[in-house]
């Protein structure tokens, strides 16, 4: 038993009937609300050595997985943790985890003994449940699954769902809360601060009044949440200070150093990690902190309780939209409200403009309207390496998803007009549609262009076919002619510059000459060997002059002189020249290719088994007809070289990657610090140009500008943040020059995301299958590369150094009561 860990003594009749089920090898799915202890019942299981083989906790956030892994590793239990950016003892008995670390092993057909889905509700989650919602429908048999939430108001639904499985699940439920809920109306509260002329200060202190705090208010943004809780700690009485350690200080820093001293804290994304959960967090836990300012949308990642709450608004701003909180987001809020074993009962405060305790309610659960397309494609996959119809694979995995009627692929037959509210035509803009360069190659064939072909090569080594027309047009432009010249019993290409009229020794420059030697007008004529001696070098860079594709450092070579046409030339061989080449798909080498874009429009046409011919098309706007246009299968179903790619990540952010591989000119040591900004969610609008728009232009180039909702906005994966990939490297390297002045005014926190999205999405490609595709290769290994090295920054920077609490700060007692005249 470990009582410790969350207040409790014994364990209630519900909690002992989950452990109970689990034990006999049911699934069960646990309904009860905030507080009731939930995780009980796993920590009933572990402490009774139920638990046979590895069991795997997930949770939605990482914050929550660190908070439950310091609290179990506190425990001195033998636990692990993966959350994307941390993969420390993942062979434990016991792992924390964010979900989606999950799903790759589930998709092998793998699983833990026991796989517990804290939250479930995020199934209706719109960017993520669709990985929940794939995690329960790939669950081996032989995995128990343990789901736990405490705002789903149909959890007898979920079980049908799981029984359709083949599964055995049973509803545990309780609606007893251990600390009751009490609304409080602000009306009701002591009126004895009239001497505060703020609304905020007016409000806590009837609060602390009435001796309900600690207080948590729940504000919009974030910039109203730091100005709350500053006007909070500027006018309320100091009362008895908090004494912060110097590490403590540090991480804050002096401005929410100075709040908390006095007891008040904001709460939001923007803070740093170590400030969030190394100080502000843990001391809320202790009770230390008197009123906690909070931004709506960390409500579900906030651990721990106050004693009352109140709720600022209907709305919050998610960071893209305008958000209205829905009825069990509010029921996350106040189950914030009342701390077990502390207080007799949790209070939610509310006013004339906040929502009422009666607004919050569990919601009715359902699947989002996205599927999860990676795995699909898996699943298809899977069928054709065994010789199975991938469209019919696909069909019986939808038949698996949380909802009565499967989701349609876009192969059904349907009637023609029939209305599909919910798929929509992906189209690009005109003119933004997806584009590929090509080349003219020495078959004279039109083929996809790729800069890593250029190679710095003599002219010498280049295909002849193609190359006289380009010499005449690129080279001496002005002053001579391009064109085969006899040497040493070998035919090459060179340059025959006109120098003039013969007379003599002398000779009568020609005008564009006497303009390139800068010859003043009464010099009439000028001996031969002076042009040839002193001047060769400037008629050299004259034949290269304003040829981009050649070596400046490399001249053609001076091999005399001849006399025709009444005319003296000096000639050059061109074959030392060096030039960047391009080779083809061929092996041959080109110069100045001549180049075309064109759009690129996929097929779209399937094959099924009732048909030999591509001639059936799937319905527009359709999942099958996204994956053809997309060029993501083949028209029998077949994941194709960039569909196995995307299918390896969980989001759009696949897309983007693939489609730099494509292009292989972009180096993957590139590609791997571009990436940061597959994942930042916000555009730091820096001073620069940034080079990591490269990725930017790749993908919408490959993709046009497109909406495919959930993978792909204007052309672009969900979360693409511009500039993020700048700004780590001004945050890794402060030495270089502006780098202070590209992370001013961004959030700490902001910063820290950024960076762990990055080293997320290279750890997952590090452990992501493997492919013989050369450039996947070397991209899972630049990965590796950056993640040793990047190894202690992220330790130091943001996660397993966090400052302890004082024993004064974990066990001091402070009452938050305000004597107030």
């Amino acid at each position: 038993m470990v009582p410790s860990l969350n207040q409790l003594k014994l364990p209630d009749p519900w909690q002992h009937q989950a452990v109970n089920l689990l034990r006999a090898g049911t699934d069960v799915v646990v309904s009860a609300p905030t507080g009731a202890g939930k995780t009980y019942i796993f920590e009933l299981l572990h402490s009774g050595r139920h638990l046979q083989g590895q069991a795997i906790y997930t949770v939605p956030t990482r914050a929550l997985a660190n908070d439950k892994y310091a609290e179990w590793k506190e425990a001195k239990w033998n636990v692990g943790i993966a959350t994307g950016d941390i993969a420390e003892n993942v062979d434990a008995p016991v792992v924390v985890a964010t979900l989606e670390t999950q799903l790759e092993r589930l998709v092998r057909g793998e699983g833990p003994a026991l796989l517990v889905i804290d939250e479930y509700q995020m199934i209706s989650d719109h960017s993520r449940g669709a990985n929940y919602e794939a995690t329960i429908a790939l669950a081996p048999a032989e995995t128990r699954l343990l789901l736990l939430s405490g705002s789903v108001a149909n959890p007898e639904d979920v079980v049908a769902w799981m029984r359709s499985l083949n599964r055995q699940a049973e509803v545990v439920l309780t609606k007893e809360r251990p600390v009751p809920l009490e609304e409080v109306p602000m009306e009701t509260l002591p009126q004895r601060q009239r001497q505060f002329a703020n609304y905020w200060p007016r409000f806590a202190a009837a609060v602390m009044i009435a001796d309900l705090a600690p207080l948590l208010i729940f504000a919009p943004r974030r910039k109203e949440a730091e100005s709350i809780a500053r006007r909070l700690a500027a006018d309320l009485p100091m009362g008895d200070p908090l004494e912060l350690t110097p590490e403590q200080r540090a991480v804050c820093g002096k401005d929410l150093a100075t709040l908390i001293e006095k007891r008040i804290a904001f709460h939001h994304s923007g803070l740093s990690y170590g400030a969030r959960a190394g100080v502000i967090e843990p001391l809320a836990k202790a009770g230390q902190l008197r009123v906690i300012v909070a931004t709506m949308g960390l409500a579900a990642g906030i651990n721990f309780s106050v004693r009352s709450v109140h709720v600022a608004g209907t709305t919050f701003h998610d960071g893209r939209s305008e958000h209205k909180l829905a009825p069990d987001e509010l029921l996350q809020m106040y189950g914030r409200a009342g701390r077990r074993g502390l207080d007799d009962k949790g209070h939610v405060v509310t006013s004339r403009d906040s929502p009422s305790i009666f607004d919050a309610r569990p919601a009715r659960l359902h699947r989002g309207a996205l599927l999860a397309w990676p795995i699909f494609l898996r699943v298809m996959k899977h069928a054709a390496l065994k010789e199975e119809n991938p469209f019919e694979a696909a069909k019986r995995f939808s038949e698996r998803l949380f909802a009565k009627v499967p989701p349609l692929l876009g192969l059904e037959d349907l009637e023609p007009n029939l209305a599909l509210p919910e798929l929509e035509n992906a189209k690009a803009l005109f003119g933004l549609e997806a584009t590929e360069k090509q080349i003219l190659n020495s078959f004279g064939e039109w083929e996809r262009k790729h800069k890593h072909a250029l190679q710095r090569v003599p002219l010498s080594r280049v295909h002849a076919t193609l190359t006289v027309p380009a010499f005449a047009a690129k080279f001496a432009h002005g002053i001579g002619r391009v064109g085969k010249i006899r040497r040493e019993r070998e035919v090459t290409y060179g340059v025959e510059i006109s120098l003039g009229t013969p007379n003599g020794d002398l000779i009568k420059p020609t005008k564009s000459i006497r303009r390139l030697l800068k010859l003043p007008r009464k010099v009439e004529t000028v001996p031969l060997e002076e042009i040839t001696v002193l001047h060769v070098g400037e008629l050299a860079k004259a034949i290269l002059a304003n040829v981009e594709e050649v070596v400046q450092d490399v001249a053609p070579e001076f091999i005399g002189t001849i006399e025709k046409e009444n005319l003296v030339f000096a000639c050059f061989d061109l074959a030392p020249v060096e030039v960047m080449a391009y080779e083809d798909g061929h092996g041959r080498l080109l110069f100045a290719p001549q180049e075309r874009s064109i759009v690129v429009k996929n097929e779209t046409g399937v094959n099924t088994p009732e048909t030999a011919t591509t001639d059936r098309e799937p319905r527009i706007g359709s999942p099958i007809h996204a994956w053809r246009t997309l060029g993501l299968i083949d028209a029998d179903g077949v994941p194709t070289r960039r569909g196995e790619i995307f299918s390896f990540f969980q989001h759009g952010e696949g897309l983007a990657v693939v489609a730099a591989l494509e292009d292989e000119s972009y180096p993957a040591d590139d590609l791997v610090h571009h990436m940061a900004n597959l994942r930042s969610g916000s555009k730091f609008d820096l001073p620069l140009d940034c080079g990591s728009e490269r990725l930017a232009a790749v993908c919408r180039g490959t993709y046009g500008f497109v909406i495919h909702h959930g993978y792909l906005e204007n052309g672009l994966p969900v979360d693409y943040g511009e500039g993020a990939a700048e700004l780590l490297d001004a945050m890794l390297h402060p030495e270089q020059p502006h780098a202070a002045d590209l992370k001013a005014g961004i959030a700490e926190g902001d910063i820290s995301r950024a960076y762990v999205e990055w080293l997320s999405l290279l750890r997952h490609i590090s452990h992501a299958p493997d492919h013989p595709w050369k450039r996947w290769i070397a991209l899972k290994e630049a990965a590796k590369a950056v993640l040793k090295h990047h190894t202690k920054t992220l330790r130091h920077f943001f996660h397993l150094d966090l400052p302890p609490l004082t024993n004064k700060q974990k066990h001091g007692k402070t009452r938050h009561y305000l004597m107030v005249k």
